[in-house]
């Protein structure tokens, strides 16, 4: 029998490749396991938010591009940061910054999606956040930031 932690992570695994929301995915496979819904029932959610994501593709897009966090004082647009650039921010925006990069992996293109290229390649940017703001000592959830780079 499948042990209970496996089940959670292969279920994680599978729903995070149709909608690559990894704590939403992370919820509806605990939830299954748990007996609070069924798999059909949490598919069907996944199937909804996969389809209306990508009905909104570009105003979700437009609005990811946007997202900006107070640097040095002043509004700053995430998109125009270079790693080197964020890993100097104060530990606020950084916070702010990997919060936002977790939640929405691909943003901006610096996460990769051909697999292709090996994991490490394509996860190098998240791999150096989540070590910096660890380093840092950042309050995150750094087994799901984990648990997420393995999923890419």
């Amino acid at each position: 029998m499948e042990s209970e932690e496996r089940r959670l992570r292969t279920l994680t695994r599978n729903f995070f490749q149709t909608y690559p929301d990894y704590h939403f995915c992370r919820t509806l496979a605990w939830n299954i396991i748990n007996n609070v819904t069924t798999y059909e029932s949490a598919t069907g959610m996944l199937a909804k938010k996969a389809r209306a994501a990508e009905r909104n593709r570009e105003q979700i897009d437009e609005k990811l591009d946007h997202f900006s966090v107070i640097i040095h004082g002043k509004l700053g647009r995430i998109k125009d940061l270079s790693l080197r650039e964020i890993i100097q921010q104060e530990d606020a925006a950084l916070k702010e910054i990997a919060d936002f990069y977790f939640k929405h992996p691909y943003a901006h293109g610096r996460t990769k999606k051909s697999r292709l290229l090996p994991r490490y390649l394509r996860t190098l940017f998240l791999s150096v956040l989540v070590g910096h703001a660890k380093h840092r000592g950042l309050d995150l959830d750094y087994d799901a930031c984990f648990g997420m780079i393995r999923l890419l």
